[in-house]
C-alpha cells in the first residue's frame, strides 16, 4: 500500500556556514563587550576592588585625622587640663571604635578579602591603643602608678606602632592589586598614629613621662610657687621707666596665693614678704605659714602691717618667698618680686 499524494517535505536547518559565523560573531562580540564572557566577570571584579577601595579610603581618612589630633595632644598635654585630656581622648576612642564597626559594613571583594583582616586588626589596634594610653596618661596627671603607668603606656603605644605597620602592609598590597588591575588613578591613604617608633618602647615612655612630671618616673616630686600675688591699694599709673604708682593709703596690703605643685602633701608652709626701699630705709619682713596643701592645692594668704615710704623719690620694692619645702629641687617659680611708688599723703 502506497499514500496517495504528494511526499511531505523535509525541514532544513541553517546552513552549516552560517552556524560558523553566528559562533564566530558571538565570540566576537563577548571578547570585545565582555558580555556573559570570563572578562566580564574579571571586569566586575575590579569595579568592586575600586568600589571597596573608595570606601575604606574615607575610614583610612578618618582614622588618619584621629592619629593627628593623637599626635598632637600627646606632645602638647601639659596645655591642657586633665578634664580636657581626658574628654578628647574619650571621643577619639569612640570614634576609633565606630571606624572598626563601619569596616565591618563594607562589602569585601574576593580579590581583598585576605588584605582587609589587616585592615580591621589595625583599626581595632587603634581603638585599644588610645585607650591604654588614656589610662596610662590620667595616672601619670594624678601623679600617681607612674610605674604602672609606664607599663600600660607603652603597651599602648606599641599596639598602634603594630597598628601603623599593618595600616602600611595593607595599603602596599591593596596599591598592588589596584596597579594589576590597570587602576592607578586609585589611591590608597596613609595613616600614621606614632611617626617616631622609639616614643613605645620604654626608655622613650619613660622621658616622656618625666617632661611631664618633672621627676624621673615612680619618684615623689616636692614643689610649692608663687601663682598670684596683688597689692592694696592698687596701681593707678606708672612712671615712663615702668615702676607702678599706688596712691596714698595707711593700710597696705599684699596678698599671696600659693600652689602645691608637687605630687606630696606639704606641710607648714613659710610665705615670707620683704619691703625694702631706696635710697634708704629699714628693710621690713612678714612671715606666715600655710599650714597645709595637698597636691595641686592653692591657698591665699593676706600679709599687713608693712609701711611703704612715700613720695615720688622713694621706690618701694616687695619680695614674695614661698617655701622652700623640705625635698624641693625646683625653685624658680618660690619668689617674685616688684617695686613701687606710693604717693605722698594729699597727693
Amino acid at each position: 500500500m502506497r499514500t496517495v499524494g504528494p511526499t511531505p517535505s523535509r525541514r532544513r536547518g541553517p546552513a552549516p556556514v552560517l552556524i560558523i559565523l553566528a559562533v564566530i560573531v558571538a565570540f566576537v562580540f563577548c571578547w570585545v563587550f565582555g558580555r556573559g564572557c570570563s572578562g566580564n566577570q574579571a571586569a566586575k571584579e575590579n569595579e568592586k576592588l575600586r568600589t571597596y577601595t573608595s570606601t575604606v579610603n574615607k575610614l583610612i581618612q578618618r582614622s588618619a585625622a584621629i592619629g593627628d589630633q593623637f599626635d598632637k595632644l600627646r606632645n602638647n598635654v601639659k596645655d591642657q587640663t586633665k578634664a580636657e585630656v581626658s574628654r578628647n581622648l574619650t571621643q577619639m576612642v569612640s570614634d576609633l571604635t565606630d571606624i572598626s564597626k563601619q569596616l565591618g559594613k563594607v562589602q569585601v571583594p574576593k580579590n581583598a578579602q585576605d588584605i582587609n583582616l589587616r585592615l580591621e586588626s589595625s583599626f581595632e589596634d587603634r581603638a585599644g591603643g588610645v585607650h591604654k594610653f588614656h589610662v596610662a596618661i590620667l595616672d601619670v596627671l594624678d601623679k600617681k602608678n607612674t610605674e604602672t603607668a609606664s607599663s600600660v603606656m607603652s603597651q599602648g603605644m606599641m599596639d598602634l606602632v603594630l597598628s601603623d605597620e599593618l595600616a602600611l602592609r595593607f595599603r602596599q598590597e591593596l596599591d598592588a592589586k589596584l596597579t594589576a588591575a590597570k587602576m592607578t588613578f586609585e589611591k590608597v591613604a596613609d595613616s600614621v598614629f606614632v611617626p617616631k617608633q622609639g616614643d613605645a618602647l620604654t626608655a622613650g615612655v619613660n622621658e616622656y613621662i618625666s617632661s611631664i612630671s618633672g621627676t624621673e618616673t615612680g619618684n615623689e616630686l616636692h614643689g610649692v610657687a608663687v601663682a598670684q600675688y596683688s597689692a592694696s591699694p592698687a596701681r593707678v599709673d606708672r612712671t615712663e621707666s615702668g615702676v607702678s604708682i599706688l596712691p596714698y593709703s595707711k593700710n597696705f596690703t599684699v596678698k599671696v596665693a600659693v600652689e602645691n605643685q608637687g605630687n606630696q602633701d606639704e606641710e607648714d608652709i613659710p610665705i615670707v614678704v620683704t619691703l625694702t626701699t631706696s635710697p634708704e630705709g629699714t628693710p621690713q619682713k612678714k612671715t606666715m605659714k600655710i599650714a597645709k596643701l595637698a597636691p595641686k592645692e592653692s591657698a591665699t594668704v593676706v600679709i599687713e602691717g608693712l609701711k611703704p615710704a612715700t613720695g615720688e623719690e622713694k621706690e618701694n620694692t616687695i619680695k614674695i618667698k614661698a617655701g622652700p619645702v623640705p625635698n624641693e629641687k625646683v625653685l624658680e617659680n618660690n619668689s617674685v618680686e616688684f617695686s613701687f611708688i606710693m604717693r605722698a599723703e594729699g597727693q
